[in-house]
């Protein structure tokens, strides 16, 4: 079994250097970076420049983020100075790349071991097949090589286990050499020159960001329409690549704003309208060429102008209370769950897909504010797929896939031109469509039916709409709220019929 060794806490004590301690620590992870601050005690110094206090910082801070205030009476910062300083000579590291090369040479001779327990496998197996032996000696022999090569074959498992557990191990020792600083094994000296009459320590409230940190939401949102309720769970994946361990720190999380199809595809405009002729054509991109270098002239213009400050004060905090965590590590931790009392509703849009989705309308009593991460979402407790997630507001709809209970199916009962008499100078055109819903549940249900209304794109272009049942246009869409009877079946129609100018060129968009 791999142990765990004593050397693992050596692990980033260069951290906080000798010449102060910490006392409370606190950090608030942002969706990348992380903004550490600590309250410390520092013995102060002195050169011949002065009195100084010393720190020493993971490589992964930003020094130009460093602050600094005084809580002592009498002691006061006057600058603040940084140098880098290369750590793989520290103590700790050289003892661990020590460690390191130790087990490695372990490792070697059990690779060789092995090496050398396989050449006597090969010996035995070949042995078992030599044809020059007396027939009185062939049990002997037999039994010889079945004996070696049981033995043989149980060392060598036993050798293939310890240097896969060696080399594991290996593996993550060197992992921690890498995290002692981050990336680089250099570290931040912090030097600060300080107004301080005969005090021998004083207690500083400093800060600073952190790179290679950061935090990523994760949500569970799992549908139950027949309770009325969507199951929320929101979690906190936790980077935590700082080169430094968070020991009962004080942790928030602040966000700041900057295969299966889970909903139905949204619906184009039915535009009906006259087709440029090629000259018409020609003249348009002629003109967009012209028009473009004015474009480009306007943003130069703008470019130029004055800055100017855009304030954006709206952001969440979540307080996490006080955690370990160790450099290195990524975890998830949970922020919340809730159980959303929520309106279920179903929607169809036949003209694009044969499935009826599910739809979900949650008003809360409070507004949330949950950033974008990735959501897991699970209709009754099946996972049906993933999908980008964020909320901020108090009202949230979402679609929670198709049901396999409901179908719905669009034909086309008519779809024609024409002239409108011998001399007309009118042309036509027909389209009538039938939809047809299937319910398989026991109990009737209610579903929003979708499809594009055509509109006209010149006054000369005339349409007539007649739909049965009757559907309301809401957006350039027709909708039909509709009740499909348990274990049955509903139908619906709706026609169109178009008359324009005979000599028009007509682009008929999707009913072409």
């Amino acid at each position: 079994m791999r142990q765990k060794i004593i050397w693992m806490s050596l692990i980033l004590i260069f951290v906080i250097c000798s010449a102060a301690s910490a006392e409370s620590e606190r950090v608030v992870f942002y969706p990348s970076g992380a903004d550490f601050s600590s309250r410390v005690k520092a013995n102060v110094m002195t050169d011949v420049n002065g009195n100084y206090v010393m720190f020493t910082l993971t490589g992964q801070a930003v020094p130009d983020t460093f602050t600094i205030a005084s809580m002592t009476k009498g002691v006061a910062v006057n600058d603040v100075s940084w140098t880098r300083s290369d750590l793989s000579r520290s103590p700790a590291a050289i003892e661990l790349g020590k460690k390191i090369d130790q087990l490695k040479f372990k490792l070697d001779s059990l690779v060789s071991e092995k090496q050398a327990v396989e050449g006597g496998i090969s010996f035995w197996k070949e042995r078992g097949k030599e044809q020059e032996i007396k027939p009185a000696d062939l049990g002997n022999i037999a039994g010889q090589v079945v004996s070696n090569l049981s033995k043989l074959y149980t060392e060598s498992a036993k050798l293939k286990i310890k240097i896969i557990e060696l080399q594991e191990l290996i593996n993550d020792l060197q992992r921690q050499l890498r995290e002692m600083s981050g990336s680089g094994k250099l570290v931040w000296n912090i030097k600060v020159s300080v107004a301080a009459k005969n005090a021998k320590s004083a207690e500083f409230k400093i800060g600073y960001m952190l790179r290679n940190c950061g935090w990523t939401p994760k949500y569970k949102l799992d549908a139950d329409p027949g309770a009325g309720n969507i199951e929320f769970a929101f979690e906190a994946e936790i980077q935590q690549g700082s080169g430094m361990d968070f020991k009962n720190c004080d942790v928030a999380l602040a966000t700041v704003k900057k295969n299966s199809r889970i909903s139905p595809p949204q619906l184009g405009r039915w535009v009906i309208e006259p087709r440029p002729e090629p000259e018409q054509e020609t003249l348009m991109v002629r003109d967009a060429i012209e028009i473009a270098p004015m474009a480009a002239g306007v943003g130069r213009n703008m470019a130029k102008a004055a800055p100017r400050r855009v304030n954006k004060a709206t952001y969440s905090l979540w307080e996490m209370g006080r955690k370990n965590i160790p450099a290195g590590s990524t975890r998830k931790y949970a922020v919340e769950s809730e159980t959303w009392k929520s309106d279920f509703s179903f929607i169809a849009r036949p003209s694009l897909t044969p499935d009826v989705f599910v739809y979900s309308k949650t008003t809360l009593e409070a507004a949330k504010d949950y950033p974008l991460g990735t959501a897991l979402m699970f209709m009754e407790g099946t996972m049906i797929g993933k999908r980008q997630f964020s909320f901020s507001g108090k009202e949230n709809k979402q679609f929670f896939g198709s049901d396999p209970m409901l179908k719905v199916e669009r034909k086309i009962l008519e779809k024609k031109s024409g002239d409108k008499g011998m001399f007309s100078s009118k042309q036509t055109y027909n389209w009538k469509y039938g939809i047809e819903l299937e319910n398989s549940r026991r109990s009737p249900v209610r579903v929003l039916v979708q499809e594009p209304a055509p509109v006209s794109g010149d006054k000369r272009i005339k349409l007539k709409v007649v739909t049965e049942p009757e559907a309301e246009i809401k957006d350039d869409n027709f909708e039909w709220d509709v009740e499909i009877p348990a274990t049955g079946k509903y139908n619906l129609e709706y026609s169109v019929e178009m008359t324009a100018p005979d000599d028009m060129k007509i682009d008929l968009g999707i009913g072409r």
